[in-house]
Formats: structure tokens, sequence, C-alpha cells
């Protein structure tokens, strides 16, 4: 992968760019980042946010994320500087955000 940046190749090269081809034959690729106090992998997943939703990857990249710790307009604004419009993203079907903060279960009892 000589085009790829540095975090890409510590990713394992291949992650993103076998997404559409596995997309095709039916299977996909899920990806699951956990990020803690102690290091936060913030970093990691705009990147990757990104790297997906742009092009070559963009055409078959569909993102669901559950978002535990901030808001869309978080995410939204700091992909934005990134170059990345995950409002139009998401109009298109292309970026599911879960708002996990202010999600309620149907049928759940209000105390």
């Amino acid at each position: 992968m000589e085009n790829g940046s540095l975090l890409d190749q510590a990713l394992g090269g291949g992650l993103i760019e076998d997404a559409p081809s596995a997309s095709r034959s039916g299977g996909g690729r899920v990806l699951l980042i956990e990020d803690c106090v102690e290091t936060s992998a913030a970093f990691v997943l705009h990147h990757l946010i990104k790297r997906t939703l742009s092009p070559p990857h963009s055409s078959a990249a569909l993102i669901i994320f559950a978002a535990f710790a901030h808001p869309f307009s978080h995410y939204d604004r700091i992909l934005r500087k990134m170059g990345c419009n995950l409002a139009v993203q998401r109009d298109n079907k292309r970026f599911v955000f879960l708002d996990m903060l202010t999600f309620e279960c149907p049928g759940e009892n209000q105390v």
C-alpha cells in the first residue's frame, strides 16, 4: 500500500480497500472501535469514517454509528474540518447515527 498513510498501514492496510469487493460478494466488514478513558480512539475513529466515506470507497460504504459520548453535531463538526460532510452522508442514507444519549426504548416506563 504505497499511497496509504502510516495509520492505514498500522491498521492492516487492506481494511478499507477490501470493503467494496466484500459488499459485492454478499459479505461485508464490521469494525468495532472501543474508546476508553486511558487512551482515546477518537483520532482513529475520525480517520476511518473519513476514509470509508471518501472516494473510491464511498460507493459501497455504509456506516452505522452508535454514539455514547457525543451528539451528531460534534462528529459532524470534526469531520467537516477534515473535508467530510456527515450531514450530507446522513441525508444520502450512507451514515446512520444512533444517538444513544437520547435513546428511548418503546414501552419503557418513565419514572
